[in-house]
């Protein structure tokens, strides 16, 4: 590559991440609106991100301010392979480490690991994510579903590996290379994720920027209810399955009064009361529930900013479980909600 067109090439990235800067810092404002109208304590984070310890075109430093203008409260720094890094977050108040390694056939991230993970692509699914939890307290599979729509083949290999794995932790949106999370990766992630609960599995999902240039970071992040910005809050959370994925809107989710990640087992025939809240000060465009893969209940928002609701069910013995989504007038957000 001529040094000519580098030079074109860097003034060009120079020029986006200036305008989505700006851009990002709107949305720093709109979350912390939204915040206010939800009254819930909160924090956002954005679990993976790469810097130039692997293949990101940024500093750790350089990502840390991007993630704070854009709402953002604890960036994880997940370099490829590598946690050395690792003694640049130790030099910030917003940013911890992580890493994006390999094993069981999907790249896997890993939040503050003890050590770097090998990549290892000879084991199964099931075997290299639990080697990869005697290393983190957090793991999850990244971009499990690609960055473009699956055939059913391809979608059912997919499916039956995250099968095999227990308590499975997954994104849902990824904003890697892109403006608008949901198109490019949502619309299979929850897709899949709506499988998996189908067939009895528990998912944690997770949104993260996958951030390799600065414009990205803020496309997409994960939000975990009752949480402080410390990271040792935010993995507790997320462990307990108190998160969303999200690209703006803010959602919570209760069943007889416990949060979202929480596992129930009502008697056959009691009455389940399922609370959903959810918020954006830009305003909503839909609010719903969603139950065994069909929306159970739907609110047309109409730009409102906060929508609360309840709804009952009985317990009819079986499987089950419920999730939350909402939809702003050009942002999404996804939670879910599980129970036995």
């Amino acid at each position: 590559m001529s040094k000519k067109l580098k030079e074109l090439q860097r003034r060009r990235r120079d020029y986006l991440e200036h305008l989505t800067g700006r851009d990002k810092g709107e949305m720093g404002k709109r979350i912390a609106a939204s915040r206010k109208l939800f009254k819930t304590r909160l924090a956002t984070a954005d679990l993976h991100s790469h810097s130039l310890y692997s293949d990101g075109q940024s500093s750790v430093k350089e990502n840390a301010e991007r993630a704070k203008l854009a709402g953002i409260d604890l960036l994880f720094a997940t370099d490829h392979g590598t946690i050395k890094q690792k003694k640049d977050t130790l030099k910030l108040s917003n940013c911890t480490w992580g890493e994006e390694s390999h094993s069981g056939g999907f790249d896997m991230g890993l939040l503050q690991p003890r050590r770097a993970h090998k990549y290892n692509f000879d084991r199964s699914a099931a075997d290299g994510f639990e080697e990869g939890r005697k290393l983190s307290p957090f793991v999850w599979a990244a971009h499990p579903v690609g960055f473009s729509g699956l055939n059913d083949k391809w979608f059912k290999i997919g499916f039956d590996k995250l099968c095999t794995i227990d308590d499975l932790a997954m994104e849902v949106l990824n904003g890697f290379d892109a403006t608008r999370s949901y198109y490019r990766t949502g619309v299979e992630g929850v897709r899949m994720m709506d499988a998996l609960l189908c067939a009895g599995r528990t998912v944690t999902p997770v949104g993260v920027s996958d951030a390799h240039f600065l414009v990205e970071i803020g496309n997409s992040w994960t939000g975990v209810i009752g949480a402080t910005k410390s990271p040792a809050s935010v993995i507790k959370g997320l462990r307990e399955g108190r998160c969303f994925a999200s690209e703006a809107p803010l959602v919570e989710l209760r069943c007889n009064g416990k949060l979202m990640g929480t596992s129930l087992k009502p008697k056959t025939g009691s009455s389940l009361k399922v609370r959903f809240r959810a918020a954006d000060s830009f305003g909503l465009a839909s609010v719903s529930v969603v139950s065994d893969g069909k929306v159970i209940k739907e609110i047309h928002a109409r730009g409102e900013s906060l929508v609360e609701g309840t709804l009952s069910r009985k317990a009819n013995g079986k499987r089950t479980y419920f999730r939350l989504e909402a939809t702003a007038s050009t942002i999404c957000g996804r939670s879910r909600h599980r129970f036995i």
